[in-house]
């Protein structure tokens, strides 16, 4: 089954082009702004059709969960303080391994915590 593109999604994905690891209430304010007429249903529908079918994928390494387009295997970073996330290039590379301590694994995250330049500043 051919999968449809609507106004909707092509809504959703260009936000997601303008906003960096958002929550999906920062995606729907954001969204709001542009498009007032458009459904929080839909928006949060979608979201999860998205996060179903792999072209966005839930970061959750804070307490909120966010959402991003590099769907690649990637490392963050995150601010301790102001919970700012952006993705790492990472030069070293990372062997999954198929067994670990009597689990089979299927997927790993990593991510690095430290303080921000704006955060530092303060």
């Amino acid at each position: 089954m051919e999968k449809r593109i609507t106004e909707q999604k092509m809504i959703i994905l260009e936000a997601f082009r303008h906003l960096d690891h958002p929550t999906a209430e920062e995606l729907w304010r954001y969204i709001q702004k542009q498009h007032p007429n458009f459904s929080r249903a839909t928006m949060y529908r979608n979201l999860a059709k998205y996060v179903e079918d792999g072209t966005v994928a839930r970061v959750c390494i804070t307490d909120e969960i966010r959402y991003e387009t590099n769907i690649s295997k990637h490392i963050h970073v995150v601010c301790s303080s102001c919970k700012k996330i952006q993705d790492v290039n990472f030069n070293y590379p990372i062997v999954q391994p198929k067994t670990l301590l009597g689990y089979t694994i299927h997927g790993y995250e990593l991510f690095f915590k430290g303080t921000c330049p704006k955060c530092q500043d303060k």
